[in-house]
């Protein structure tokens, strides 16, 4: 299907949706009826919960029951639901969250939160530090906040586009219940899936309450690799489970404690390579859709501990929260290496040092193992004055720690592991240390009942400390040699200023002023040619929204329109020789900026009918030519791995049926284009596509079935496109049809 057939039906189903808006809120007004939207409250901006539709910050809110309609059991389940949210995937584990197409190499760009606990940036690759955020299992989930726009001044570093925030259920005292479910199903060109999920909440006594989650899933691989022979690469196992305590210390306390804990494990990723490469006079044959021939397996291990406690208390003047956390990461990265090898070869050809006298391996592998640790604190008192001043102010404090190794070593062709005998080209290991202390603040002034004005500013110090040691120097076997350390610190203070006006309770229109920053970072490479760490960069947001309810809570309809400058900007460059090697660098002043809208609507036209619309614009370019990053990086230029429109459409229909509740939905999902994935002669641009999925089930008493098809249309779509001068272009592919069969039973 071609790029603008893929449009147009998107547009088309888009369309038709708000069309069936448009009707059903005229049969709302003729026919009055009684099931409206619920209320629905965020709790990101740190001020207890707040109606959405009364704050003036654009921000998208998937409550449970809509995570659940989606199968949502993992961040993509539910991103391409969310206007002004996308991702760039290069596989479990490793994704790079992106908010209003800011995005480029470095650091995270868009906060992670589980309730009070940051995750953000704990281990990565030479160009992506922020690009494997942790993906915790979505289930037992009260709500997932998407903050979107800057957050600087309340949640500080690597919160400069904005700010996802998972809230988690919490134990409720003098109760016990639970649910258990299962999950089974079948992927073409793959396998069976299934999944097994329970909680329990369990009242310990008047004033303590446990709950208790853990589950397990098992999915099948669905990508091919030709070459080992190998079908199904891919298979994924994710177990896990959290605790929470509540315990109601008095009246006005109470005391959370909170334990995670996750093992991931992946037999690869899912590459196709369905184009013929050539890598310096090698032809690498296609292999075809979700087929990837690779000499080396690449397995993948990712294991969290989320240590978490929170004390809240009410002294009727304001709230004060205290919130302690500790995350702990450890991971094993494994990628095949062997066309790097080749490339080396060509390179050893031509007489290029160090290439030239260098015994290269047949095939190898990249190894990198890492260990994270991230120790936060915050204080933070939240006022709730009679008065036309309120706010919230507060201290924070965070200590991130990362090991890691980065080996380049032979691998075994009769097995395709990692073999250390048949010869070493690298090895190096990096010991990073960050620190953060801030100090922030927001006070809101209702100047009158309909106009507030909202300031915010926070003060920053971070620093970062690097130790570099060369275990096994590039292709000469010296070492081990410790490097000098690197340090380096930021001081700044970052400023947020909102003027909002109520017309009417069911409308309000606001504009706003924010920025946010991002820290620098440590370039974890495997050879010393890359310099060793990287400067923090800026965004300055400009925007206009209005958020309003129509027809008596019928219909909600949110804009939001924006422009976000990108100063000082961490990018992806090329060292070495020959280019052979990535890390980040800065590029000074203005280099980049974003403009686009979000558009969410929400509509329940006639009773058990909820219909939903989202849709963004995204034109994030560079605007001057930056030659260091390639011929194509010219002014007008798309910022890499940015898809310049994504929306989606849902409809979810509950109805009686007999003694059952029945209910049918579906929902599309469209991800535009992304006009570039690298700056050079090796860019490869990615097709748009479309998702469609279906479902339908039945509740009864304490039960529920759900029948359902994910990727109803077996769409291949293009979700990251992996291509360099030593590598040929392989492509990361979503999970073909899947049909499957949920049931759950709680009491």
């Amino acid at each position: 299907m071609s790029n603008k057939k893929r449009l147009g039906w998107a547009l088309a189903m888009l369309s038709g949706t708000a069309g069936l808006v448009a009707t059903a809120s005229t049969a709302v007004a003729a026919e009055a009826q009684e099931d409206v939207l619920e209320e629905i409250v965020v709790t990101g901006l740190k001020r207890g919960d707040l109606q959405v539709q009364s704050v003036p910050v654009s921000v998208a809110i998937m409550d449970s029951d809509r995570l659940e309609k989606l199968g949502a059991v993992e961040f993509a389940d539910f991103a391409r639901s969310v206007s002004g949210l996308t991702f760039v995937d290069s596989g479990a584990g490793n994704k790079r969250y992106v908010i209003r197409g800011i995005n480029s190499a470095g650091e995270a760009q868009s906060a992670l939160y589980y309730d009070n606990i940051p995750v953000t940036g704990l281990g990565g690759a030479a160009t992506e530090f922020g690009g494997t955020q942790p993906d915790l299992a979505l289930f037992d989930i009260q709500q997932v906040e998407v903050l979107r726009g800057p957050q600087g001044t309340l949640y500080g570093s690597n919160s400069q586009s904005g700010v996802i925030r998972i809230v988690t259920n919490k134990p409720k005292l003098g109760l016990l219940e639970g649910s258990v479910s299962t999950d089974m199903s079948n992927t073409k060109d793959g396998g069976w899936n299934y999944g097994l999920r329970g909680v329990i909440n369990v009242p310990v006594s008047d004033q303590f309450a446990l709950r208790m989650v853990g589950y397990y899933d098992d999915a099948d691989g669905f990508s091919d690799n030709p070459l080992r022979g190998l079908k199904d690469v891919n298979d994924q196992q994710n177990a896990g489970g959290r605790v929470t305590g509540l315990w109601q210390i008095g009246d006005n306390t109470t005391l959370t404690g909170q334990v995670f804990y996750q093992k991931m494990e992946t037999g690869g990723r899912p590459l196709s390579r369905p184009y013929n490469g050539n890598v310096s006079g090698t032809n690498y044959p296609a292999d075809g859709e979700r087929k990837a021939s690779l000499a080396s397996l690449e397995p993948h291990e990712d294991e969290s501990k989320v240590y978490a406690l929170t004390l809240e208390h009410d002294f009727g003047w304001s709230d004060l929260t205290l919130a302690a956390s500790r995350f702990d990461r450890d991971v094993l990265d494994v990628q095949d290496y062997t066309v790097s090898f080749g490339f080396f070869r060509f390179l050893q050809g031509l007489g290029v040092p160090p290439f030239a006298t260098a015994a290269i391996p047949q095939a190898g592998v990249y190894l990198a193992p890492q260990s994270s640790q991230l120790t936060t604190g915050e204080a933070r008192m939240s006022t709730k004055f009679d008065g036309p001043i309120n706010g919230v102010f507060g201290v924070y404090y965070s200590d991130r720690n990362i090991d890691y190794t980065n080996d380049i070593v032979a691998a075994n062709p009769v097995t395709g592991r990692p073999d250390v005998s048949l010869g070493r080209v690298s090895s190096r290991s990096l010991a990073d240390e960050m620190t953060d202390l801030a100090i922030f603040g927001e006070a809101t002034y209702q100047i009158t009942e309909k106009l507030a004005l909202t300031g915010g500013a926070r003060w920053f110090d971070t620093e970062r400390d690097l130790q570099a040691v060369t275990n096994y120097a590039f292709f000469s076997g010296a070492g081990p040699i410790v490097e000098a350390p690197q340090h380096g610190e930021n001081r700044d203070t970052i400023f947020k200023g909102v003027l909002s006006y109520q017309f009417t309770p069911t409308f309000m229109t606001y504009a706003q002023y924010a920025e946010g920053y991002r820290g620098g970072g440590t370039n974890a490479s495997t050879v010393a040619y890359v310099p060793p760490q990287y400067d923090p960069d800026n965004t300055v947001n400009y925007e206009i929204g209005l958020k309003s309810s129509w027809l008596n809570d019928h219909l909600i309809f949110n804009l939001a329109a924006y422009r976000i400058d990108l100063e000082n900007l961490q990018v992806g460059m090329l060292f070495g020789p020959g280019g052979a090697f990535s890390g980040v660098g800065n590029v000074k002043g203005k280099v980049a900026e974003s403009n686009g809208f979000e558009l969410d609507i929400t509509a329940r036209p006639i009773d058990g009918l909820q219909l939903t619309l989202t849709a963004s614009r995204i034109d994030a370019k560079l605007v001057r030519d930056v030659p260091e990053l390639g011929d194509v990086a010219v002014d007008g230029a798309a910022l890499l791995n940015v898809p310049d429109v994504t929306g989606s459409a849902s409809a979810d229909y509950t109805f009686p049926m007999g003694s059952f509740e029945a209910n049918i939905g579906t929902d599309v999902q469209y991800s535009g284009k992304v006009e570039h994935t690298r700056y050079d002669e090796d860019d490869f641009p990615t097709d748009a596509y479309t998702l469609v999925n279906l479902r339908a089930g039945l509740s009864w008493s304490n039960y529920s079935t759900t029948l359902y098809i994910s990727n109803l249309t077996d769409e291949h779509a293009e979700i990251n496109a992996f291509k360099s001068v030593n590598d040929p272009t392989r492509i990361l592919t979503n999970r073909p049809r899947t049909i499957g069969l949920r049931f759950a039973a709680k009491w």
